[in-house]
């Protein structure tokens, strides 16, 4: 598997682990939260980064 492949689904784990925390806390972003959404989010830059390479 390539790399970009891994990190875009790893992207999506770690977005779904994020929105399922954030219903679970009522709908309040905590900082565990914001850390899985940030998490989420570098992976799914550095994946479309390498998609275009």
């Amino acid at each position: 598997m390539d790399a970009r492949t891994i990190l875009s689904v790893l992207s999506l784990v770690f977005l779904t682990a994020a929105t399922l925390r954030y219903y679970r806390d009522g709908g309040h972003i905590v900082p565990a939260s914001k850390a899985w959404y940030l998490v989420a989010s570098i992976f799914a830059l550095v994946s479309g980064w390498l998609w275009l390479q």
